[in-house]
C-alpha cells in the first residue's frame, strides 16, 4: 500500500482525483471478507431504519459494489471473494491472472439490469425519504433504474453520457460512449448536433489523476454537510476526494458503511454492516414498510412534423432529456424506402403522406423493431414500455 495522507485537494477550483495504485497487490487481510450472522443482520438493520425515520436529510453514496449482483465486477474485491463476478478488476492485473468465464458470471454494463439495490434507492427518492445520491459508479446502473437526475451526482462520469466540449450540452447514449485509448484522451469523435455548435464531443469519465466536476462535487459536499445520516454502499471508500463525503458525514457520527471488507472509514462509522448490499436492502425496505419497485425498461419516442414536413425521430428518457437509444430508423411511404443509420433521423416528405416509421434499437435488452403508422400533420408523441 502506498503510504501517505488521501486528502481532498482544491487548487484554484480543481478536485483531483486520488487512490491507491490501482497496481498495488493488496495484503490478504485487506481483501478478507466479513458477514454478519442473520440475527446480526436484522439487529443493525432495523436500527437503520430506525436512524433513517429519524433523519432530517439523509443522503446514500455508491459503489462498484451496489452492481456486483448485476453481473459487473467491483475493482478491489479479493481472490477469494464470495462473490458471484469473482475477483475484482485490479485484483486480477495484480495478480496476473485472467477472470474464470466458467465460474463466475458477468456482463456488460449496457446489457445489465439495475439490482434491488438500485430500485430501493429509486423509491426511497421517491418517497421524500432519500435526499440525494452521490455514486463513483460509472455504470450508467442509476440513471437507467429510474433515478431522476437531480437527485444524483455522478462524481466519475456516466460511460453512457458524453458533452460538447463547446456549448456543454450532454449527450445520453445506449451505448458505452468512451472510444478513446489513452486514460488523459476523451474525444469520443462525434459531434455536437447544435448547427450553431458542432463542437467536439468528448467522454464523462474521470481517471485518477484528472479533474473531477466541479460543481457535482461542490454539491455533493454540501448534502454531506447537510446530512446527519449518510448510508455507504459498496465502495472501499479509499478513493478521494470521493470517499472525502462519507467521511464528513461520519465526523458528526452519522455514517452507516456496508461493505464485506474493512474500508479507512469504519473508525467514523456509526454502524458497519457487513452484508452483500442487496440482502440488505431487501431487509431494510421490509422493515419500512415500503416495496421495491419492478424495473421496467422504459422508452419514449418523440416523433415531430415541421411546417416544411420534415419528419424528425427523436429519442428520449423518463424526463423528457435526448437519449439516443436507437440505432437505425426506416422511413416508408415517402417514395423509395429511407434508412437513417445515424441521428438525427429525419425524411423530407409531403402533407398527408401516409408514413410509416420501422425503429431498430440497440436491443441490449432484447427490445424488438417497433413500427408507427402515421398521417404526416403537426407534432406526433408516442410513448411505449417493455417489462422485462
Amino acid at each position: 500500500m502506498i503510504s501517505g495522507s488521501m486528502v481532498r485537494e482544491k487548487h484554484h477550483k480543481i478536485y483531483i482525483c486520488r487512490s491507491i495504485m490501482a497496481s498495488t497487490i493488496r495484503e490478504e487481510d485487506e481483501t478478507k471478507e466479513f458477514f454478519d450472522s442473520p440475527e446480526e443482520l436484522k439487529t443493525k438493520v432495523s436500527q437503520l431504519a430506525d436512524w433513517i425515520r429519524q433523519s432530517k436529510h439523509f443522503i446514500a453514496f455508491t459503489g462498484a459494489g451496489i452492481s456486483t449482483s448485476a453481473g459487473i465486477p467491483d475493482f478491489r474485491s479479493g481472490i477469494h471473494t464470495k462473490l458471484g463476478t469473482g475477483p475484482g478488476k485490479w485484483e486480477l492485473r495484480a495478480k496476473g491472472v485472467g477472470r474464470d468465464a466458467k465460474k463466475h458470471k458477468t456482463t456488460t454494463t449496457v446489457k445489465a439490469i439495475p439490482t434491488p439495490t438500485h430500485m430501493s434507492i429509486v423509491q426511497l427518492v421517491r418517497e421524500g425519504i432519500l435526499h440525494a445520491v452521490v455514486s463513483q459508479n460509472c455504470d450508467g446502473l442509476h440513471r437507467r433504474s429510474g433515478l431522476i437526475t437531480d437527485k444524483l451526482y455522478e462524481l466519475h462520469g456516466n460511460s453512457n453520457v458524453e458533452k460538447c466540449c463547446k456549448c456543454k450540452k450532454e449527450y445520453l447514449r445506449d451505448f458505452r460512449v468512451r472510444t478513446a485509448v489513452g486514460a488523459r484522451k476523451h474525444k469520443t469523435g462525434r459531434k455536437c448536433d447544435n448547427p450553431a455548435c458542432r463542437g467536439d464531443l468528448k467522454d464523462t469519465i474521470i481517471n485518477f489523476g484528472e479533474n473531477l466536476p466541479e460543481v457535482t462535487l461542490d454539491c455533493s459536499f454540501e448534502h454531506a454537510k447537510r446530512a446527519d445520516l449518510c448510508l455507504a454502499m459498496g465502495s472501499s471508500l479509499t478513493v478521494t476526494p470521493a470517499a472525502d463525503i462519507p467521511e464528513t458525514t461520519g465526523k458528526k457520527k452519522g455514517l452507516v458503511i456496508v461493505n464485506l471488507q474493512r474500508t479507512p472509514l469504519d473508525h467514523l462509522a456509526a454502524m458497519r454492516i457487513n452484508g452483500k448490499c442487496d440482502d440488505v436492502m431487501k431487509l431494510l425496505m421490509s422493515k419500512l414498510g415500503l416495496d421495491i419497485p419492478e424495473f421496467r425498461l422504459k422508452r419514449c419516442v418523440v416523433i415531430k412534423a415541421n411546417h416544411k414536413h420534415e419528419v424528425c425521430v427523436e429519442g428520449r428518457d423518463q424526463e423528457d432529456h435526448p437519449f439516443s437509444f436507437l440505432k437505425s430508423v426506416t422511413f416508408s411511404g415517402a417514395g423509395p424506402d429511407i434508412r437513417c443509420d445515424q441521428e438525427p433521423y429525419t425524411v423530407l416528405t409531403r402533407a398527408g403522406a401516409a408514413l410509416q416509421v420501422n425503429m431498430a434499437f440497440h436491443s441490449h435488452y432484447g427490445e424488438p423493431p417497433l413500427m408507427l403508422k402515421f398521417n404526416v400533420a403537426g407534432n406526433i408523441h408516442t410513448h411505449f414500455q417493455i417489462k422485462l
